[in-house]
């Protein structure tokens, strides 16, 4: 006889509390679709931009320096091995 009568507003409860889950996830789902997610492919979008810069950047230079030992072998030998001794002198 008790259990019955706590059986129904424990039920009506539980749908409120239902219910108002699912208009919290909707809320949310919405915000995430029209701010979050632009966002986040906006900022993917510019970081992919940086990358391909630095990389083009990068690969610019590789090919500077290529192309300056190529044309002075001799000079990129001793600046080489100037840096090699240094460093070998500041490990010690």
């Amino acid at each position: 006889m008790f259990g019955s009568k706590t059986k129904k507003p424990t039920q009506e409860a539980l749908k409120a509390t239902h219910d108002e889950l699912l208009s919290l996830k909707s809320q949310v789902e919405r915000l995430m679709n029209e701010h979050v997610t632009p966002v986040l492919a906006d900022a993917a979008d510019r970081a992919e931009h940086v990358v391909a810069n630095a990389r083009e950047l990068t690969d610019h230079q590789v090919q500077d320096v290529t192309s300056r030992v190529r044309a002075k072998p001799m000079i990129a030998i001793a600046i080489f091995a100037a840096v090699g001794y240094l460093l070998g002198r500041i490990t010690r």
